[in-house]
Order: structure tokens, then C-alpha cells, then sequence
């Protein structure tokens, strides 16, 4: 056949090139001389693999390809059957118990800790400094607002020394025929004027102020007729003896206000002061005809003042006034009585207490109006 060339073999396949089996067979004998001249323990790693040791070299090449694909898949995982572990130096048999000491942390893990335990001193010790810094700013600004409170203080307390010397004008004394009235007597009044004015309890020139003095034995002093008591300056200030007719000026309570001093100087061992206040209230309640005293409906009026008597005024007939002047003072225990029309007159050791008569009882009667107003 042109063309054809052939290395021996008895007849062609058609499907493929045609082996020279000769030649094949004398390339094995070759390669299994020069395996026994030059071993390099390629029979040891057969055996390892096989698990046996090899009978001889093979006899031939292959007869052909294999005859189709696996018959299925392995019957075990890696490691369990003639391969897996022993392939790789490994043993087939799991280890016989657990390791006699305890594992070890990796160095990179050991390096991991202690750079953490650095980076956590470093957070607390930044935490530490912080906390200093914040304290520190707390007591510079306690500190300074320690400093701007005092600074007020200082401010609020000369500015209340301003408002006390604007509204209590220091007074000077009073100089009269076998006396003197000291400066802050003086002022007393003028300082009880202003405040009751405030409280709305007088009005204009109506009330008037007695005190007994308590340097010379039977010496009174009381406002004068017409002063405005709100207003009031060493003017308006007159001194007389108590029992002796009414001094020039005097306004024509003189004799009501000494029948009182004489009471409540017995009542607080010679000391004693008297003040009458046209108190809206207790006026207002005072006028109704049927009504013959006044009597608080609050606790605090109940417990201090029971019951006020209402007298008529009678100025033209002084002497039968003043008796009932005096039965109705104990009503009350010498603490005060209500002219009908005409106010309250409250007595005290001093002007502060007569005072503080006044305003509570006119208080009781706002309470005593409002309740009866509302039908309580």
C-alpha cells in the first residue's frame, strides 16, 4: 500500500494507529534493566500504596483502554481504605486518646494578648486623665461660681442698705421742753407709716400712733392731727403726759389713746404703745347695725382675739365712751376693740406688736367678709 508504513504488525485497525507490540514488549524489558541498575525506591512506594510488595516487573504494556467508566464511587472516605493517610506518611487508625498536655496558644495569639492588655492600660490611663481634667474644671467652676455668689450677696446687701435708707431716712432726734425723743424713735414711726400704708391699712391722714416712752416715766408721743402718716418726718411727731390735757396739735384720739396705754403699760410691766388703722375690712364689717361684735371664723383669729366688741363712737360723750372702751378690751384680753365706722385700735408692749395685732385681725376679717360673701 503506498503510503502505508508499518513496524512489523500482522494487520491495520481501523480506528486508531497499530502498535508494534515488539517493539513495546523490548521498551519494557528496558525500562525494568535500568529500574534494577538504578532502583530509587519506586518498590517500596508500590507497596506502600498496593499494600503488597510487588511479584516482578510487569509483563506488558496494557492490552488496550479500560473497558468503561468506575463501577461507582469510592467505598469510604480518604484515609480508610488502601490510600488516604498512608499515601502520606499518615496512619489509618484514629489516635488512641486524648494528648497528655494541654494546647498551647499560637505565638501570634500570645503577641494578640498582650498588645490588647497595652491598648486597655492605655484606654484606662486616658480615661483617668480625663476624669482628672473634668474634676479640675468642676472645682475652678464651683470655685467660680462661689466667687460670683459672694460678689451678689455683696451687691443684694448694699442695695438693700440703699432701699432701707431711701424708704427709713434716718431721723434726727427731737428736742422739747424737759425731754428729747431719740433718733431712732423717730424713725419707728416714720418706718411703721410707710408700712402700713403699703398694707393698705390707713389712708391718707386717717390713723394715728401712740408709744409710751421708756426713758421718762408717763411721757407719750403720738402722731399729730392731719399727718400723713405714709409720709411721715420729725414734724409730725408730738410729746406729751399721760393724765394732762392733750398737747397743741394733738388730734382728738388723745384721751382713747391714753385710756389704752395705761391698760397695756399694766399688762407689760410699764412699756406699752397703741395704733388705730381705718382697716377696709374690719370697717366694712363694723357697719352693719344688728352686728355688736366681730368674730373670726379662721384659727389663728379664734385662738388670738375670740371675740372683739363693736362700740359706737361717742366723742360727745367722752367719759361713757371710754368705759365701754375698756369693757371691750377684755373681750379680747387687752388686745384690741372695733369703733364701729371708725377702725381698730390695737395695743402691744411696743409699736411692732400693736402692729402685728392690727394686720392679724384685719386679716380674720378680710376671711370672716369673703366666707360670708360666698355663703360659707
Amino acid at each position: 500500500m503506498i503510503g502505508h508504513y508499518t513496524t512489523g504488525a500482522e494487520r491495520a485497525s481501523d480506528n486508531g494507529p497499530v502498535f508494534n507490540r515488539n517493539l513495546f514488549r523490548g521498551l519494557g524489558a528496558n525500562m525494568t534493566d535500568e529500574g534494577i541498575d538504578g532502583d530509587d525506591g519506586s518498590d517500596e512506594m508500590l507497596a506502600k500504596v498496593t499494600g503488597e510488595a510487588p511479584s516482578g516487573p510487569p509483563s506488558g504494556p496494557p492490552s488496550g483502554p479500560p473497558s468503561g467508566p468506575p463501577s461507582g464511587p469510592p467505598s469510604g472516605p480518604p484515609g480508610k481504605g488502601s490510600g488516604g493517610r498512608a499515601m502520606f506518611g499518615g496512619s489509618s487508625s484514629p489516635p488512641s486518646g486524648p494528648p497528655n498536655a494541654p494546647p498551647t496558644a499560637p505565638s501570634g495569639a500570645q503577641t494578640m494578648h498582650t498588645g490588647s492588655s497595652v491598648v486597655i492600660e492605655a484606654g484606662q490611663e486616658k480615661i483617668e486623665t480625663a476624669k482628672r481634667t473634668v474634676d479640675g474644671d468642676e472645682k475652678a467652676e464651683l470655685e467660680q461660681l462661689r466667687q460670683e455668689n459672694e460678689s451678689l450677696k455683696q451687691g443684694m446687701a448694699a442695695a438693700g442698705e440703699v432701699i432701707q435708707e431711701v424708704e427709713n431716712p434716718p431721723m434726727p432726734p427731737i428736742v422739747g421742753d424737759g425731754f428729747v425723743v431719740p433718733g431712732e424713735i423717730v424713725g419707728m414711726f416714720a418706718t411703721l407709716g410707710r408700712q402700713l400704708h403699703k398694707e393698705r391699712l390707713l389712708h391718707g391722714t386717717a390713723g394715728s400712733f401712740s408709744l409710751l416712752s421708756t426713758q421718762s416715766p408717763g411721757l407719750v408721743h403720738i402722731t399729730r392731727e392731719g399727718a400723713a402718716l405714709g409720709l411721715m418726718n420729725e414734724s409730725d411727731l408730738i410729746t406729751g403726759r399721760l393724765g394732762d390735757a392733750a398737747p397743741n396739735r394733738a388730734s382728738e384720739d388723745w384721751q382713747i389713746h391714753s385710756v389704752a396705754l395705761a391698760i397695756a403699760s399694766l399688762e407689760n410691766e410699764g412699756r406699752g404703745a397703741c395704733v388705730h388703722v381705718a382697716a377696709p375690712y374690719t370697717t366694712t364689717l363694723s357697719l352693719e347695725k344688728d352686728r355688736y361684735a366681730l368674730v373670726p371664723t379662721d384659727f389663728e383669729g379664734r385662738s388670738n382675739y375670740g371675740r372683739a366688741t363693736i362700740v359706737d363712737v361717742q366723742y360727745d360723750d367722752m367719759e361713757g365712751y371710754l368705759v365701754e372702751i375698756t369693757e371691750a378690751l377684755k373681750q379680747t384680753g387687752n388686745k384690741l376693740f372695733v369703733a364701729r365706722g371708725h377702725g381698730v385700735y390695737a395695743l402691744g408692749a411696743d409699736l411692732l406688736e400693736a402692729w402685728g395685732h392690727a394686720a392679724a385681725f384685719e386679716h380674720s376679717m378680710r376671711i370672716l367678709y369673703l366666707s360670708e360673701l360666698a355663703d360659707l
